[in-house]
């Protein structure tokens, strides 16, 4: 109801984003503590992603962070629940975003395929993963972020969601220069 150029418009704003992470973050533990059914149905990759960035639009422009979505054209569908996998692309960029830190971040987004699998590989320019935490970046709980900054949820459950899907996902990440999170789904 506030017109576009309230200055109210920008709490409102921030709240729906709150509201939005909250619900994340409630989701993950749930699906944690619970052998979720998922509705699978023909899934355009690229559609889910199209949508967790527009639900990341605002904050990529509060924290000062370029991301480029290069879509491979033609994709073929999968067999997925989408809602699931835009919970995958919202909570890896995310990651990103807070491993970009203070520095201008620059996220990249690339969708391809071949044979009968989709690929999707979202790299940043963060401050990277040491080798140590590498092993452990999947375990519940587990988080290298400051307490009150993160759950330690978020790649569990994407680890759970992508597993569920008959996929996999590989990272591969160094110290001050970035990290690459590859999902690999197959085609049905």
């Amino acid at each position: 109801e506030l017109p576009a150029d309230s200055d109210l418009q920008e709490l409102v704003d921030l709240i729906h984003r709150a509201g939005t992470r909250a619900l994340h973050v409630v989701r993950n533990l749930l699906d944690l503590s619970r052998k979720e059914r998922y509705d699978f149905a023909p899934t355009n990759i690229n559609t889910t992603i199209e949508r967790a960035l527009q639900m990341l639009r605002h904050e990529l422009m509060d924290r000062n962070t370029d991301l480029v979505f290069i879509p491979s054209k033609d994709l073929p569908e999968v067999m997925a629940s989408d809602d699931h996998l835009q919970g995958v692309w919202l909570n890896i960029i995310l990651n990103a975003m807070d491993a970009s830190g203070k520095d201008k971040g620059k996220i990249k987004v690339t969708t391809s395929h071949k044979g009968n699998e989709v690929k999707v590989t979202i790299s940043d320019n963060g401050s990277g993963i040491a080798p140590k935490d590498l092993k452990r970046i999947f375990d519940p709980f587990f988080t290298t972020k400051d307490p009150g900054k993160g759950t330690g949820l978020g790649l569990s459950v994407c680890h759970r969601v992508i597993k569920q899907h008959g996929g996999h996902i590989q990272v591969d990440s160094k110290v001050g220069k970035g990290t690459t999170f590859t999902i690999v789904l197959p085609v049905y």
